[in-house]
């Protein structure tokens, strides 16, 4: 009963937490980073994502002033010399320096 417990419990937590909608596994097609500010952004396989009003395969990120953002940019950086599928949570809101385009939440390379 303790197992089934925790695993509901564990089911309800993740699902309050992940807001957003996944990419899916895509591939990404470009990357880079703005000169004069610290925006960086991937351009993925398929179809738009995103909310409405921001919905693009371009995915963008503050590489200094988001929690991670380095860390995203080495690994997504790899996974494109790599040829890795790369998957995103994409965020239910635009990306707040550049309000046409998605952000995500998080991010995983397979």
């Amino acid at each position: 009963m303790k197992i089934i417990s925790l695993t509901f419990f564990l089911t309800i937590a993740c699902n309050t937490v992940s807001a957003g909608t996944s990419s899916g596994d895509r591939n990404i097609l470009n990357i880079g980073c703005h000169k004069n500010d610290n925006t960086c952004f991937v351009t993925i396989s398929g179809s738009a994502v995103g909310p409405t009003g921001c919905s693009s395969t371009s995915v963008r990120w503050n590489a200094e002033l988001n929690a991670n953002g380095k860390a995203a940019l080495t690994h997504l950086t790899s996974a494109f010399i790599a040829n890795k599928k790369i998957a995103f949570q994409i965020s239910d809101s635009c990306y707040k320096y550049q309000t046409n385009d998605p952000t995500f939440d998080w991010w995983y390379v397979k």
